[in-house]
C-alpha cells in the first residue's frame, strides 16, 4: 500500500469521533429498561466529550490495513466503555478525588457515589456485553479480542497500574517502576485497541506485534503529555482540576526527570512509533499524524 497524503491536515481524524459518538449512542439507546439513575449516570458518562483517543486508535488500526472502520466499531466502543469505567472510578475521593472531569462535575458529584460506583461496574460489564453481542467475527478472533481487553484493563493491566499509583504516592520509586506504572495504567488499554483493530482486519501475528509495539511507545507519550498538562496547564483549560499531582505528591515524569527531558523522552517515543510502522506496508499517514498529535495535546 502506497503511504497516501490526506487532504485533512488536522492531525487529528475528528471525522472518525462523530462516527464513534454515533454508535455510542445507539448502544446507549438499548437501555431504556435499566433504572433511571443507572440510565442517566451512564448517558451522562459516556456523553461526556472525550477525543475517543482509544476507539479512534482501533479504527485507524483498520483503516491502515485498508479495512473499512465499521466492521471494528462494536469492539473500538466496548474499549470506550471501559475507559469511562476507569474515569468514573479515579475520580472517587477515594483514588483520585477530583470533582471534574471534561468541564463538568464527575460521576460521584453529580449523581453521588454509590451510583458513580455501580455506573463504572455496569459499564465494564457492557463493554463485553457489546463484544459478544454486536462484533461479527470468527470465534478464534472474538475470543482473542476478550482476552487482549481483559488482560489490559486487570491485575496485570490498567488496575495494576493503578494500584502503584495509589499505593507510592509519596514515596519514591525508580525509573523503571515508573515506566511500568504509566505503561500499565495508561499503555495497556491504548495497546489493545490497536491490537484489537489489527486483529479483528485480519492482520498477521507479525504485524499484530508491530502494531502493538508502536501503541506501546505512543501509550508512553500520552501519559507523559498528561503529567505535563497535570503541570503546566490551568482547569479552565482541560476540564480537569491541575495541580493536583503535586499536591498529592504523585510520581510522574516531570517530578522525576523535570519538564524538558520529560518532553524529550515524549519526543523519542513517538519517534519509536512512527519509525515501527514507517517499516510496515501499510496506509500509515493518519498513524503517523496522531503520533505526533500527542506531542501537541494541551487537553
Amino acid at each position: 500500500m502506497n503511504n497516501k497524503n490526506t487532504d485533512n491536515t488536522s492531525l487529528y481524524p475528528d471525522f472518525l469521533v462523530s462516527i464513534i459518538n454515533d454508535r455510542i449512542n445507539q448502544y446507549i439507546a438499548e437501555y431504556n429498561d435499566a433504572p433511571c439513575a443507572l440510565k442517566n449516570a451512564i448517558r451522562y458518562s459516556l456523553q461526556n466529550g472525550g477525543k475517543r483517543f482509544r476507539p479512534v486508535l482501533c479504527a485507524l488500526t483498520a483503516k491502515s490495513l485498508g479495512k473499512n472502520c465499521e466492521p471494528v466499531l462494536p469492539t473500538a466502543c466496548a474499549i470506550e466503555f471501559i475507559h469511562t469505567y476507569s474515569l468514573i472510578h479515579d475520580d472517587l475521593p477515594s483514588i483520585d478525588n477530583d470533582d471534574l472531569r471534561r468541564g463538568k462535575p464527575a460521576c460521584h458529584k453529580k449523581f453521588g457515589e454509590d451510583i458513580a460506583i455501580l455506573t463504572g461496574d455496569a459499564l465494564f460489564a457492557e463493554a463485553f456485553n457489546i463484544i459478544l453481542r454486536h462484533q461479527e467475527a470468527n470465534k478464534d478472533d472474538l475470543a482473542r479480542v476478550m482476552l487482549e481487553i481483559s488482560s489490559a484493563s486487570g491485575a496485570d493491566g490498567m488496575v495494576a497500574g493503578q494500584i502503584v499509583d495509589v499505593y507510592y504516592a509519596g514515596k519514591k520509586i525508580s525509573g523503571k517502576m515508573l515506566e511500568y506504572m504509566h505503561s500499565k495504567k495508561t499503555g495497556k488499554l491504548i495497546t489493545a485497541s490497536v491490537r484489537c483493530g489489527a486483529v479483528l482486519s485480519g492482520a498477521s501475528e507479525d504485524y499484530i506485534n508491530r502494531f502493538g509495539q508502536y501503541a506501546e511507545n505512543i501509550g508512553l507519550a500520552f501519559q507523559i503529555a498528561d503529567d505535563l498538562i497535570d503541570l503546566e496547564s490551568t482547569t479552565a483549560k482541560t476540564g480537569k482540576t491541575t495541580g493536583k499531582d503535586m499536591l498529592q505528591d504523585k510520581n510522574t515524569f516531570p517530578s522525576m526527570y523535570g519538564i524538558e527531558k520529560s518532553r524529550k523522552i515524549a519526543s523519542e517515543k513517538v519517534s519509536c512509533a512512527i519509525e515501527i510502522i514507517n517499516n510496515m506496508d501499510i496506509e500509515r499517514s493518519w498513524l503517523i499524524k496522531i503520533a505526533k498529535f500527542l506531542l501537541q495535546r494541551k487537553n
